[in-house]
């Protein structure tokens, strides 16, 4: 599944998406990094010479790792298949891909879009364990599994940049 090229940020962050949900940055100097959420703050404790986006990036690839992969299983339930391994990516040009041997990878950048995006994503490429084209089949096959794709592929079009700030 193809997206947007990525823009870069033009100023630091104050505020980062996840699971569609806006959460303010609250940077404070320590001794040592952590990265913690609380309610609708991203808490982050770190040296001053730290690269807090990378902080960021760390936080959320974690959450990704579980998150996108529970997403995943419960989508191929409905399939009533399973691929064969699950991983993360870090694709620039992707939201996620599917070999024919039915290895799935999904971007971690996806954690930040709301659920409804992340099941779309999660479909599409579950959708290639049954048909590995575009064929109007392969559709009929995401449509079973997110009804209302053609909106939320649009949705996702018009926030995907908007996703490769971190």
């Amino acid at each position: 599944m193809q997206l947007r090229t990525p823009q870069a940020a033009a100023e630091p962050l104050n505020a980062v998406r996840y699971l569609g949900r806006t959460l303010r940055l609250d940077i404070r100097p320590a001794l040592f990094s952590e990265v913690r959420r609380q309610g609708d703050t991203l808490r982050i404790d770190a040296p001053y010479d730290a690269d807090t986006n990378a902080l960021i990036r760390d936080w959320m690839r974690g959450r990704a790792e579980r998150f996108l992969a529970w997403r995943l299983g419960r989508i191929a339930q409905k399939l009533g298949r399973t691929p064969s391994r699950f991983a993360l990516s870090n694709a620039q040009t992707q939201w996620g891909s599917c070999t024919q041997r039915g290895h799935v990878r999904l971007n971690w950048r996806l954690v930040q879009a709301p659920l409804t995006l992340i099941d779309y994503v999660a479909a599409h490429e579950l959708a290639h364990l049954v048909h590995l084209d575009h064929s109007p089949r392969f559709w009929a096959q995401v449509a079973v599994l997110c009804p209302d794709a053609l909106a939320r592929r649009a949705e996702l079009r018009t926030m995907g940049a908007s996703l490769f700030l971190i």
